[in-house]
């Protein structure tokens, strides 16, 4: 099988995901996708929960993060810090967010609760390989070298676009596997 190169992949995906974003099928996966998530034995094992604010083209983590709210899950959201690292803070209704030269939103408090030690982290991305879990993300390397250094469980939401049967990427040896991966099919 030929591979396809990631950055060639990465803009592919980009363009697919932000055309999906436009559609019904889109919220219908997302829906689904949040259905599967509460429904998870994983999730309800858990208590402290990293999770991405989520951009237009990735899945809608706003329900998400408000359920997880609901049933008392205490709710981190990632920041980037100098030299590609990054921290997780405690994310609440009343929590002050601003957007980075990325486009993401970030908890910039000096003062916010910082936890890196959590039971789950739902990884965002733009790929996944259904065969070895690989996870291709947005080319910072954050995750990776996050998990790295703070191992814990993991779970990726993946909607149809983002879903390939087998990797067509090269898996680097930084490259960390998502343990779970919930499908919207």
């Amino acid at each position: 099988m030929n591979l396809i190169n990631k950055k060639d992949l990465r803009n592919l995906q980009i363009r697919k995901l932000t055309e999906f974003g436009k559609t019904q099928q889109k919220q219908l996966e997302d829906e689904i996708l949040k259905e599967k998530l509460l429904k998870s034995r994983l999730l309800h094992q858990v208590e402290n929960v990293g999770i991405s604010i989520s951009m237009a083209l990735e899945v809608d983590t706003a329900p998400i993060i408000a359920t997880l709210w609901k049933i008392k899950k205490k709710v981190y959201i990632p920041r980037c810090l100098p030299n590609r690292k990054m921290e997780f803070t405690l994310y609440n209704k009343n929590t002050f967010l601003e957007k980075t030269k990325f486009g993401v939103l970030e908890n910039h408090d000096p003062k916010a609760e910082v936890k890196n030690d959590l039971d789950l982290i739902i990884v965002p991305g733009l790929a996944y390989g259904l065969d070895k879990n690989s996870r291709l993300g947005f080319g910072g390397g954050y995750y990776d070298r996050f998990l790295k250094k703070y191992p814990t469980q993991t779970l990726s939401l993946v909607n149809s676009v983002q879903a390939f049967d087998q990797t067509k990427w090269k898996i680097e040896d930084h490259d960390i596997p998502i343990e779970n991966l919930i499908l919207s099919k």
